[in-house]
């Protein structure tokens, strides 16, 4: 769900899918990606996240996620780990591959949306 937000923020619109390459499935989001505030959820888990993109609560993990746009990509920090993740794009969306590196786990995720 990062990814996708991050990559909505990105675009300045809301996309309706994230395909995850490695649990190679596509997943339905529901919901909206603003400048000031998000509020989406997943269509496999149902989890909800919401509030701005500083200090978004999942409410599936029951913990805060800080996304920071960046010029070719994103960072960010996950309360519930207490760890933190990078992420780039690798040119326009949608068409970009979006590779995320996870602090926590010491891998690399890959993700595309549309």
């Amino acid at each position: 769900m990062v990814a996708f937000i991050a990559a909505s923020l990105k675009a300045g619109r809301t996309f309706t899918h994230v395909y995850d390459h490695d649990a190679k499935r596509e997943i339905a989001v529901g919901g909206a990606v603003r400048a000031d505030a998000v509020d989406v959820i997943d269509g496999s888990s149902r989890a909800v996240i919401k509030g701005p993109p500083e200090a978004l609560y999942h409410y599936g993990s029951e913990s805060y996620l800080r996304v920071t746009p960046e010029t070719d990509g994103f960072s960010g920090y996950d309360h519930g780990s207490e760890q933190h993740f990078k992420g780039v794009f690798s040119g326009a969306l949608p068409a970009s591959a979006i590779q995320l590196y996870d602090y926590e786990t010491g891998r690399y995720h890959d993700f595309h949306v549309s």
